[in-house]
Formats: structure tokens, sequence, C-alpha cells
């Protein structure tokens, strides 16, 4: 009877430790399950959190910093393209005729007037020359013209060989190099063609030097040569060097049969290297 009440003794006990051993896994399982959602909870919310700042960091500038940025860029770039105010260069020659004084010579003539004319020029720092027109001084086919040369920068002028040339439909360009280029055509002598002619101070008077034919043989832009043709009227403007535009106009139709520019410099050189 004893055995049987120690044996159900032993037995309840080994239950009850059974049941409370069941109890605390479970706990445990359900501790661990929490502490392994909020792990995730966190993990999940520090992952979002950078993704975030990534998205942000690489996002691209709005609409508005486009414009803006733009509206920078386009002001830097129109402050740069903006041209500095700059007058042009002067040339040695431009400088040596700023320099001539002021001066009126007989008939009125000044020596910018003469110059402009293609009538005045300077050859050297402070030394000119100019070749006025004098009152009723065309006469049997000619024109003549009084020389005068100045070499105190214009202050006094002295007489000098008066200078004679054909009458006729005479342009005068003052060259850069001091001279004068004359292209004369309608005179007494009834040239086909414009005759030229490279005019100097020679330290006595004005020196002409012929350039041969130079304009005999000028093509024109249907392939005639200028001699060839029977009427004609010409202009011609001064671009530097010897260098000359010229324009043939066909006198009958008024069409231009040339218009472009002549160089000079091999028929100068030639003419001069014969004297």
């Amino acid at each position: 009877m004893k055995k049987k009440i120690l044996t159900a003794l032993i037995l309840s006990a080994m239950m009850t430790a059974s049941l409370a051993s069941c109890g605390d896994v479970k706990d445990n399982d359900s501790k661990a399950d929490t502490s392994s959602t909020a792990a995730s909870t966190d993990t999940d919310v520090t992952g979002e959190e950078d993704t975030t700042a990534e998205e942000d960091k690489d996002a691209e500038p709005t609409a508005e910093e486009d414009s803006s940025k733009a509206d920078d860029d386009s002001s830097k770039s129109d402050d740069s393209s903006v041209p500095e105010d700059t007058e042009p260069e002067m040339t040695l020659h431009e400088f040596y005729l700023s320099n001539i004084a002021a001066y009126t010579f007989d008939g009125g003539y000044t020596f910018t007037e003469l110059n402009d004319m293609g009538l005045a020029n300077v050859y050297e720092e402070g030394k000119a020359y100019a070749i006025v027109p004098l009152e009723g001084g065309a006469a049997a086919g000619s024109v003549y013209y009084g020389v005068f040369n100045s070499t105190d920068g214009g202050e006094n002028w002295l007489p000098c060989e008066n200078y004679r040339e054909a009458n006729g439909n005479n342009t005068h360009i003052a060259l850069d190099d001091g001279a004068v280029l004359l292209i004369s055509s309608g005179s007494a002598r009834q040239e086909s063609y414009p005759v030229v002619s490279y005019l100097y101070f020679d330290g006595i008077g004005i020196k002409a030097v012929e350039l041969t034919d130079v304009l005999a043989d000028l093509k024109l832009t249907d392939g005639t040569l200028l001699k060839d043709v029977e009427s004609y009227s010409y202009t011609a403007a001064y671009n530097k060097g010897y260098d000359i535009h010229l324009t043939i106009t066909d006198n009958y139709s008024g069409e231009d049969l040339y218009d472009g520019q002549f160089d000079f410099t091999e028929a100068i050189q030639t003419a001069l290297s014969a004297q």
C-alpha cells in the first residue's frame, strides 16, 4: 500500500515538471518571434531610409533649377560675347597724314581735301606734297596744276615745277606708299582703254610713269577684252597697297562688263625698274 502511494507521488511530480518545462519553451518561442519581428521591422525601416536618401541624392534637378542654371549660363555667355569698343588700328601712313598741319592753298583747297581727291600725299614722316588745280589751267587738251612741297609737317609749303596731264575722265588715287595712281580715259589721245600712270614726287616736281597697256587686255565678264569695247565708262575705288576695285560699264546697255579687284603691283614694279 505504501509503495503504491509513493509511486503515485513520483508520477505526479514528474507530470508537474513536464508541464512547467513545456510552458517555458512556449514563452521563449513567443519572445524569440517578437524579437525577430522587431529586428525585421527595424531592418526594413532602416533599408527604406537608406533607399530614400540615395534616391534624393541621385534625383535630377527640377525644371526651376534647370531654368535658373540656364539663365546663369546664358548670362555668362552673353557677357563674354559682347565685343569691346575698340577703334581700328591706324596705319603708319595714316599716322603721317594725321600729323600734317592744316593748310589752305590758293583756290581754297586744304591739304586734307586734296588728299581725298588723290592730289596730295605724304611720302615720309613730316614730308608731303600737294598737286593744286590752277584757275584757268586747262588748255589745248591738257590740264595744269601747281605743285607744292613741305618738309616741316605742313607748316610751310614751297612751290615746285608745275604739273601737266592730258585732260579727260581722270581719276586720282592717293596710295599708301606716298604716290598717286592716275587712271585716265576719254582724253585727246582717244585711247580705247583706260591709261594708267604712277605719279610720285621726285624732289623737284611730279614724275609720271605710264603703266604701258596694263588694262588693254583686261578680260571682261563675257570674255571680251577691254580694248575691244566701243563705248564704256569706269569707276575706281581704292582698297590698299596697289589693289583697286574697278567697275567697267557698257555705255549702250548700262551693263557692268567687269566688277572686281585689280592688282597693279606687277605693272608698277615693271615700269619703275625700266626707268
